[in-house]
């Protein structure tokens, strides 16, 4: 008892650290962003002013001694390294960098060798590119850090200084491996982006310098630091590094502006129509492009640290941009090579179809899941530099929006409505993108046929809006317990005039669910018959036979009786009856419409096409003639050409049908006194005419063609 007494009070004590330390947290952080915003609003002397160059002048005598100092002891432990010891490194540089071209030659080949001809090989071949570089430059600065500090180091300033020296060598090689990949200036058919050739040769030069400079800045920033350097000098090297950073990144941005304004044929000569994600990069680029105009005039105005905010924004953004998007190819283009494996070996029988689609379901599931992970990590390295959340920085410089103002009691927060609005328009976006990525990858994963999809892609995206513009609502301050009057209004919306609405909404989804009904079924319901093509969720479009489209509420389908004549994929029955003359050879007859039968292409083999005799009576001997086809919609039109044949058949072989005599009696009795009885009228005997039932038109008359009329007296029989 006493152990565990014990025991609960440690545990307590370490709570209560952990709360401390969350408010000191807490509080650092607060001072930090005071320092930033602090920072920020000040106004230093603006560079080319006369007192600014006086200052400089006084200061920079003491800023070239302390760097003096440092850069001798650095060449001192340099000096004091053994000749072999220095031999071997500068060997050592040499062979890495001869080692590190050959890699890079080679790449492509590895490359070509390990992968299939697909996009994989290009985005393998940036990846490891992007890797080569960054590893280079990164290991020289390794062998060259350990003769830096052989006889140690004076103080744990210049060995932190050291290590920021590496990782600057590390990041001028990122940068310059991802420029690089991204121009592929020496490789057009390995670019990632769709660039033009002349754009990637022009800015070839363009990821070095950059990469340089922004390595270059790092250092003298921390070298700066390390010195102790005077207000002047760090107002110099601070300047001079956000200019050269703007103008790489203004000539980057007109370079790219100019080259999406201009329009690339297709391949029939005409301009590309499909030019949203073009209008989405001139934006940016505009956007860009003022932005450095922003930094360059804030730097005039004496504005140093906010421009130089501004150029390391901008930097951090197109890194973490430019490196999301390589990898994004990359996961991208392994999945798709794995899913393509997996088909070839069920092409090959390897996998059956319930272990083909299982791992194809599970691989875009993963591709999706790593797609996301790696947006979701890119958001959250774009806001680390800024040190605070967005809505920090709203309070801050716009406090008076975040907060609203109020017009008698209502309160209106225009941010608010502004991130509804960001909300609505990110939401549809996104759930276009998702609605897409169901319906083009994930779905054709399944079993579902190509009806399912179109109806449970609609599904997903009727839910996902209506979320969408719940978290809309929600963002405008109302919470969801807020919305009770909108729920009951909608209820009473719904008790008086919503509810056919809301009953072909669910009928709409039992369609979907337990689907009775697929686009393309061959419906009949009251009297109309046509072809399904369009499931909404309140209604449902027919396409009839002659070419008018009918709207069909959903309800209509659950609540009424429906012949679906396609629904399961049926097989369809065409049946040909004929009538013969009594004398006809029943054994001839009965194979020359079998080999009529089996004759036809659209006559399926199993089941077996079948002759049947009726029987006969006075209009001969009855045959019927049934056969299979595919579908229903074929049965028509394979019963009709079995007709055609049919009787060409019977024609060429000398059989003749089943003809009957049609006569018409008519009687005429006198009023008047001498007047004779109208003689019979007869007409000469008729052919037959086969309908599609087999049956004569005159079936109904009973003489036979070699019969001659019976003449009656008149007054006697019908009159």
């Amino acid at each position: 008892m006493q152990n565990q007494g014990l025991l609960d009070s440690q545990i307590k004590l370490a709570k209560l650290l952990g709360v401390e330390a969350t408010q000191g947290l807490d509080k650092i952080a607060e001072y930090r962003r005071d320092r930033f915003r602090a920072e920020l609003g000040r106004r230093s002397q603006f560079v080319l002013s006369p007192a600014y160059w006086r200052g400089l002048q006084r200061d920079l005598p003491l800023d070239l001694a302390r760097a003096n100092q440092v850069l001798r002891e650095l060449g001192t432990n340099v000096q004091l390294s053994p000749l072999k010891v220095r031999i071997i490194a500068l060997s050592l540089a040499a062979l890495l960098l001869v080692a590190g071209e050959a890699l890079r030659r080679g790449l492509a080949a590895f490359a070509v060798s390990h992968t299939k001809p697909s996009r994989l090989r290009r985005s393998l071949y940036a990846t490891l590119s992007i890797l080569l570089y960054t590893l280079v430059p990164g290991l020289l600065a390794m062998i060259l850090v350990p003769l830096l500090r052989w006889d140690g180091v004076s103080s744990t300033e210049i060995e932190h200084f050291l290590h920021q020296f590496t990782a600057a060598a590390f990041l001028a090689g990122f940068v310059t491996g991802v420029g690089s990949v991204l121009l592929a200036s020496r490789r057009p058919t390995w670019r990632l982006p769709a660039l033009p050739n002349e754009l990637a040769t022009r800015l070839a030069w363009l990821p070095g310098a950059l990469g340089l400079s922004i390595s270059a800045a790092w250092v003298a920033q921390q070298f700066l630091d390390l010195i102790n350097a005077t207000l002047t000098a760090t107002l110099m090297v601070n300047s001079v590094a956000t200019i050269v950073l703007n103008i790489l990144i203004g000539i980057t941005a007109w370079s790219l502006r100019g080259a999406f304004y201009t329009e690339v044929p297709d391949a029939d000569g005409l301009p590309d129509s499909n030019s949203v994600v073009l209008s989405w990069f001139r934006t940016m680029q505009t956007i860009l492009i003022l932005v450095i105009g922003v930094s360059l005039a804030a730097l005039l105005l004496g504005y140093v640290a906010l421009s130089t905010l501004i150029v390391q924004e901008i930097v951090w953004l197109g890194l973490v941009g430019c490196t999301t998007y390589v990898l994004l190819a990359l996961v991208a283009d392994i999945f798709q090579s794995l899913i393509t494996r997996v088909k070839e070996a069920h092409a090959r029988n390897a996998f059956s179809d319930s272990q083909w689609r299982a791992r194809s379901q599970l691989l875009v599931l993963l591709s999706g899941a790593a797609q996301l992970a790696l947006i979701v990590v890119a958001f959250t390295l774009v806001l680390m530099p800024f040190g605070e959340a967005p809505t920090d920085w709203l309070n801050r410089r716009l406090g008076f929006l975040v907060e609203g103002f109020s017009i008698g009691e209502v309160v209106l927060k225009p941010v608010s409505v502004l991130l509804a609005i960001g909300v609505l328009v990110l939401g549809v976006l996104a759930v276009r993108a998702l609605r897409s990525w169901i319906k083009n990858q994930f779905l054709p994963a399944t079993r579902l046929d190509a009806s399912m999809r179109v109806s449970a892609s609609n599904l997903f995206s009727y839910v996902a809006y209506f979320v969408v513009v719940l978290m809309a609502i929600s963002s405008l301050g109302f919470g969801l317990e807020r919305m009770a009057w909108i729920v009951s209004a909608l209820s009473v919306g719904i008790g008086f005039g919503l509810q056919a609405i809301v009953q072909n909404f669910v009928s709409g989804l039992i369609l979907v669910m337990e689907r009775p009904i697929r686009v393309g079924d061959w419906v009949s319901l009251n009297g109309l018959e046509g072809n399904v093509r369009r499931i909404n969720a309140r209604a449902t479009e027919i396409e009839m036979f002659d070419r008018s489209t009918m709207i069909v509420p959903n309800s209509e389908f659950i609540t009424k009786a429906v012949r679906n004549v396609t629904m399961g994929n049926p097989m369809g029955v065409a049946t040909v009856k004929i009538n013969m003359p009594v004398s006809a050879d029943v054994e001839l007859v009965r194979q020359m419409m079998m080999q009529s039968m089996q004759d036809h292409p659209g006559v399926l083999d199993d089941p077996a096409p079948s002759v049947l005799l009726g029987g006969f009576d006075a209009n001969g001997l009855a045959f019927s003639a049934s056969c299979f086809v595919s579908s229903p919609r074929n049965a028509a039109r394979t019963r009709s050409e079995m007709l055609f044949d049919m009787l060409a058949r019977f024609h060429n072989a000398g059989i003749p049908l089943h003809h009957v005599q049609s006569m018409v009696v008519a009687s005429t009795v006198g009023e008047a006194a001498g007047d004779a009885a109208a003689p019979f009228e007869t007409r000469a005997p008729a052919q037959g005419r086969i309908s599609e039932d087999g049956r004569s038109d005159q079936a109904h008359n009973k003489y036979q063609p070699n019969e001659q009329p019976v003449r009656r007296p008149p007054g006697i029989g019908e009159p």
